[in-house]
Order: structure tokens, then C-alpha cells, then sequence
């Protein structure tokens, strides 16, 4: 117990609700409990109700409301006094203290402050019979002293009567400040949030008299998947069954579909995420041999015969201590953020990370810190397109009645440190239940689950304000053909962005299935390489280092067939004036020639060098020979006979581009390949 010296302070106080933020004033938020009477505890819980629950900012005003990110007593009614002690990291003389009472507000009878020799000093005493008018439940008390203390302040104690006001009496934050201007409750939203966004109910193509919820939508924006109870196709009442809707070509949702077997069965059904092509669903709930569902994570590969029978996704150690679980998955498929609760939970359910391994399954699942976690529910994760801002619900944070959507983006790839979270505001959230925000690769508009009329969940698409919106992207969709008859061929194709920080991504395509597509960060370049047994890759570049905005490009790739007269180019064969060594890119361009000759031992090239215009005709013919004689001496060093290799150098007299600038005259130096025997 701290040793005590009474003194005094004159003080006058009042009571504050307010919604927006000031900057003029020194805030300092308690940062430890010292001690406490009680506080109230419920069986295999954490830290619902404890004491640390008024450490912090506001976590529940200027909603008043009970929450168990507050600290409660025991017991409510107590006839003995209640108290709690606690300390700030900033020491400092003080004009205000202020409590947020978000709950049972009007039972504090005494506010001390201690200095830092332990001396106890009055700041707030409840006169003696007062007459309590009581119009909110709760609220914010500020007192404000009549001058600054002499002393720096180190710990505020409270003393609370909660017998003076029946039922739960809770304390959401204690905070300090050398201004009289009053502290103030704050929800934190951006600065230019709008007042209002249109909402669209997507209409009968999608809503019905049932309830509607749990929406995903595809990058592209042009297929809705979502979740909705109702008579089964089993004939069950109240079964969880997926849907889905497509576009038509004037944007309006058709009909919805029921996804049908093997995706829905007699048990509860969900999709929880798309890949960015479309081809994969990740499923809540393992799904047995036996056709029953398990608690787990699954995911199905569409296939020229519909969608495959899910295969369970493997998380080590995965365990879900609730009944209940949501999961959200990066656009590259490498991360897994899912709402779960775990030994290790701050509250009910956290969001926590799990990372993509080399062997298909996934790492055990991390918490994903206290930035965003809170003793609350944080549920409905959503990971934009940009793979960085993340949307997920709660009521942990301050905001406009039950669960809203909040935004946040991270501040590094360990997916442990985030931005403050930031309420996105009265024009998408309300008062009550928000969550299950959605958003396709453009970030333009966003889907969400809302209650109608009749009081049942329905799927809204509202348009996202700009401080709502992620970060732009492009996507990069398209083909494989060949170079012959421009006809798909099934085949991998790889995209390797030029930035060392970004990891490469494979995409299996498959013409039968549709186009193939990536969703990829702005201001990079990246290569593309189509793979094909029989065929050589034409590789190629999509430059966005110089787009701000959401783009979508169509780009096709090309594949050339192994035959005898068929002629390429080696796009990554890009030389400097005058030189003639081989440079990293070609070198991976040279690994798989390389590779197909030795597919096909029989096959035979010639390659053929280019130079520009520049300088001494003679020379420039003797740069192209060098060039190819590179080229040759690579194929040797790899285990291709010499005698498979053919090289011709024709110097500056076959150009196929000007030789006006520097950046056509690059196109000119090259090389280019003939398959000469097969």
C-alpha cells in the first residue's frame, strides 16, 4: 500500500460526452495498476473486466455502454468502498483529471493524486448529501483543478460508493492533463471521414427474406460469393448453405446460384476467401471423407467438371478454443489472418497471423499484437488487395454502438506491428452490428452486411471514401498462347517482380478454366514466364514503376512450339553500347533453353546477334558474333554439345526498331534463336 500524507486542492468539475479530437492539450492515459479493491472475474477467461481494463485510452466512450474491455468490482451494490490505484509513465504537474465512466456513472466519491515522494494530495470529493441526478449512464467526469499543482503527479486513486448507483458501476480510462480544456472522449476517425455514403441493397439477385451475410468478392468485382440461412437443399431449416452471383454486362447481379455439392452439404457452409484468378474458394471447417465437417479450414480448386472435393488446409498447431471462427487470406495466397481464440488471447476472439510454408502447410498461428487486439471480439478480417490495410470488426475500440469496421495497415512483414486503428466512420458504420467488409482489387466501393427493414442481415455495396480506401494495385489478367496459331495451351506461368523484397508467385493455367490473374503492387516491375513441356517461353515485362492508380491490363504470353523454322526473340537480352557480356536476366532466359534441350536431346538453335548503328560498321559485326559466342559458351558450360549450337552475327544491318533514340537503339542490340533440328 502506498504510504499517505493528506493534503488538499480546490477544485471545480464537470461532466463532458464529445466525438471529436483536440490537439492543444498534454494527455497522459494510465499506463499501470498499483493496486485495486476487486474486480470482477469470470471462469476460463483472461482479462474481461480486470483492473488493467482502465490502463489506456478510452476503449468503450463515447458509446455508453457495458463492455468488458472496463474495469468492473466484484460485486455491484457493495456496501464497502471500491478503489484502484494507478500510475503514468509521465511524471508532471496537472490542471484536469478526467474518468471515463462508460457505465453506472456517479459512484466516485474521491479522487486522490500522489506525488512522487507518496505524499496524497484531494482533488475530487463528492459533497456530502448530494443529490445525484443521473441522466446518461454513463459518461465522462472531468476535473478540472483551479490551478496547476505544485507537484508532478505520478498516480491517481479512485474511491467509488457503488451502492449510489444500482448495478454494474465500470471504468474504462483514467487520464491526466496540464490544460483546462476538458478531455475528451474520442472516436478516431479521419479528419475528412464523410457524414454519409450511399448504401445499395443488392436486390432480389441476391437478397432474399432470408438472412444474407458473410459476402466475398472476387478481385475483379464480377463474382459474389456469401452465406444464407434458409430451407436447405437438404430440406433443414435454418442451414448455412454458400450462393453466389455473377455480373451481368450492365453490372447487375443475376440471379443467385446455390454453389451446390460438394461445397454445401447437410452442416454449415461458408466460403471465407477467393484467389485473385478465381480457381480456389478456402472453405471454413474441414471437410471429411465421410462427407461431415469437422472444425478446420479447407479449400477447392475449380476444374472443368465444377468445383473438387475441399482438401483440408494444415495450420500447425491449430486449435479454436471458440465455436466460432472467420479467416482472411492475402491476395498472393502466403498469409493467413484468422479471428480465433487461443490460450494466449488478449479477450474473446484475436486475430492472429499464420504464414504459407514451403511444405503446403502453414505455420502456427501468432497473435497479432495489442494494437489491434483487445479484450473484445476482433472478427471478419478482410485483407485488401494492396496486402497491406487490413479491415476487421470490434467493439474493443471507441465507436457508434455494437461491433463496427476498423481499418489498419502494417508497418512491416512480421504482421505484428500495425497503425493505431482507425473507425471508419458514421457514413459506414452503425449503431448496430457491422462487420464482413469486402472489397474487390479496385478499392473503389465495398460490400458489407447491414440490417434491413426487417431486421434480418441483407448485402449492401456502398461506395469506400478515399480515407477508407487501400492502396492502389493493378491486375495483370490474360492467356497463354502460342506464338503459331494464338491458341491457349495449358500450361505455369511465373511472375518474378524485380524487387528482391517481393517473393515470386506460380499460377497453374488452365484454358478451360479461364484467364489467368495476378493482383500486384504499383511502382514495380515485373517478368513473366510461361512454362510448357515442348515449348520455349517468350518472357516479357509489365512496367507499372511509374502508375499511381488502379489499373487492369490485359497481357497475354506466349509460348513458341519446339519445331523446326520457328524463330523467337530473347527478350532479356538487353546489352550496354559496346559490351557483349551476358547479364543476370538472360542468364535465366539461357537456364531454360538449357532445360528444353535437354528435354529434347535432338534439338538444334541457332542464334543470331544484333547490334545498333553506332560507331564502326566492322566492329559493331564483330560485337554480334561476341554476343551469340556468349550466348554459346553459357549452353557449353551447361552440358550442351557444340555442336548443337549454330551462332551468325549480322551487326547493325537488321534492325527492327529506329535509331533515333537511346531507347530504340536498345531494342536493336539482341539476340534471336531458330530451332533448326528437333
Amino acid at each position: 500500500m502506498l504510504s499517505m500524507f493528506k493534503k488538499s486542492a480546490a477544485f471545480l468539475f464537470f461532466f463532458q460526452l464529445i466525438i471529436f479530437p483536440t490537439f492543444s492539450q498534454k494527455v497522459c492515459w494510465a499506463s499501470k495498476v498499483l493496486e485495486f479493491s476487486s474486480e470482477r472475474v469470470i471462469p476460463f477467461q483472461t482479462t474481461e473486466y480486470k483492473a488493467i481494463q482502465a490502463l489506456g485510452k478510452p476503449n468503450v466512450l463515447p458509446n455508453i455502454s457495458e463492455s468488458t474491455a472496463a474495469w468492473q468490482p466484484s460485486q455491484p451494490d457493495s456496501p464497502s468502498a471500491e478503489y484502484i490505484t494507478v500510475a503514468f509513465d509521465t511524471l508532471m504537474p496537472i490542471r484536469q483529471v478526467a474518468v471515463a465512466e462508460n457505465f453506472g456513472q456517479g459512484c466516485i466519491e474521491k479522487i486522490l493524486a500522489i506525488d512522487s515522494k507518496n505524499n496524497v494530495y484531494t482533488l475530487y470529493q463528492t459533497p456530502e448529501n448530494q443529490i445525484n441526478e443521473i441522466k446518461d449512464k454513463g459518461k465522462m467526469l472531468n476535473v478540472i483543478l483551479s490551478e496547476m499543482t505544485t507537484y508532478s503527479i505520478k498516480a491517481i486513486k479512485l474511491i467509488l460508493n457503488t451502492e449510489k448507483i444500482k448495478g454494474p458501476n465500470q471504468i474504462d480510462a483514467i487520464g491526466i492533463s496540464d490544460s483546462t480544456e476538458p478531455i475528451k472522449a474520442v472516436i478516431r476517425v479521419a479528419a475528412d471521414a464523410p457524414k454519409e455514403v450511399y448504401r445499395e441493397n443488392l436486390g432480389k439477385g441476391v437478397n432474399s427474406r432470408h438472412q444474407e451475410f458473410a459476402p466475398v468478392i472476387s478481385s475483379d468485382g464480377k463474382t459474389l460469393f456469401y452465406t444464407r440461412n434458409y430451407l436447405s437443399m437438404f430440406g433443414k431449416e435454418k442451414d448455412q448453405d454458400v450462393w453466389f452471383s455473377v455480373q451481368d454486362k450492365n453490372g447487375n447481379w443475376v440471379k443467385s446460384k446455390n454453389i451446390g455439392y460438394p461445397i454445401n452439404n447437410e452442416d454449415k457452409n461458408a466460403v471465407f476467401a477467393v484467389s485473385a484468378d478465381g480457381r480456389e474458394i478456402l472453405l471454413m471447417n474441414k471437410y471429411n471423407k465421410d462427407g461431415k465437417l469437422s472444425p478446420g479450414i479447407s479449400r477447392s480448386f475449380r476444374t472443368r467438371a465444377g468445383w473438387a472435393y475441399p482438401e483440408e488446409i494444415k495450420i500447425d498447431n491449430y486449435y479454436n478454443q471458440s465455436p466460432n471462427a472467420e479467416y482472411a487470406i492475402s491476395p498472393d495466397g502466403r498469409v493467413m489472418v484468422m479471428s480465433i481464440q487461443r490460450k494466449n488471447t488478449v479477450g474473446k476472439r484475436d486475430l492472429y497471423v499464420s504464414f504459407k510454408k514451403e511444405n503446403t502447410n502453414w505455420s502456427e498461428p501468432i497473435s497479432m499484437g495489442r494494437q489491434i487486439n483487445t479484450v473484445e471480439h476482433e472478427v471478419t478480417p478482410f485483407i485488401a488487395a494492396d496486402g497491406k490495410t487490413l479491415y476487421f470488426s470490434t467493439r474493443g475500440f471507441p465507436g457508434y454502438g455494437d461491433n463496427d469496421i476498423f481499418k489498419t495497415q502494417r508497418l512491416d512483414d512480421t504482421w505484428q506491428y500495425w497503425t493505431e486503428p482507425e473507425n471508419l466512420g458514421s457514413a459506414i458504420n452503425t449503431p448496430n452490428w457491422d462487420g464482413y467488409f469486402t472489397l474487390p482489387a479496385s478499392g473503389e466501393y465495398a460490400y458489407i452486411c447491414s440490417i434491413n427493414a426487417a431486421k434480418k442481415e441483407d448485402i449492401y455495396k456502398l461506395e469506400l471514401p478515399k480515407t477508407a480506401k487501400p492502396e492502389p494495385v493493378a491486375i495483370i489478367s490474360g492467356d497463354i498462347l502460342t506464338t503459331t496459331d494464338k491458341k491457349p495451351v495449358e500450361a505455369v506461368l511465373t511472375m518474378t517482380p524485380q524487387n528482391d523484397k517481393l517473393k515470386p508467385e506460380v499460377k497453374k493455367y488452365d484454358p478451360a478454366t479461364g484467364s489467368f490473374s495476378f493482383v500486384v503492387p504499383l511502382k514495380e516491375i515485373y517478368n513473366f514466364v510461361p512454362y510448357a513441356k515442348g515449348y520455349l517461353a517468350i518472357n516479357e515485362t509489365v512496367d507499372l514503376s511509374k502508375e499511381i492508380s488502379y489499373r487492369e491490363i490485359k497481357k497475354d504470353f506466349y509460348l513458341m512450339p519446339l519445331e523446326v523454322g520457328n524463330k523467337g526473340v530473347l527478350n532479356s537480352f538487353t546489352f550496354e553500347q559496346g559490351e557483349s557480356h551476358l547479364q543476370a536476366p538472360a542468364l535465366k532466359d539461357l537456364d531454360r533453353i538449357v532445360q528444353a534441350m535437354n528435354d529434347f536431346p535432338t534439338l538444334e538453335i541457332l542464334f543470331e546477334g544484333h547490334t545498333d548503328n553506332q560507331g564502326d560498321f566492322q566492329l559493331n559485326l564483330k560485337l554480334s558474333e561476341e554476343r551469340v559466342e556468349e550466348v554459346k559458351n553459357y549452353l557449353i558450360s551447361k552440358g550442351i554439345a557444340s555442336e548443337r549450337v549454330t551462332t551468325k552475327g549480322w551487326g547493325q544491318t537488321r534492325p527492327i526498331a529506329s535509331n533515333a533514340t537511346e531507347e530504340r537503339r536498345r531494342l536493336n542490340r539482341r539476340v534471336e534463336f531458330t530451332i533448326t533440328k528437333k
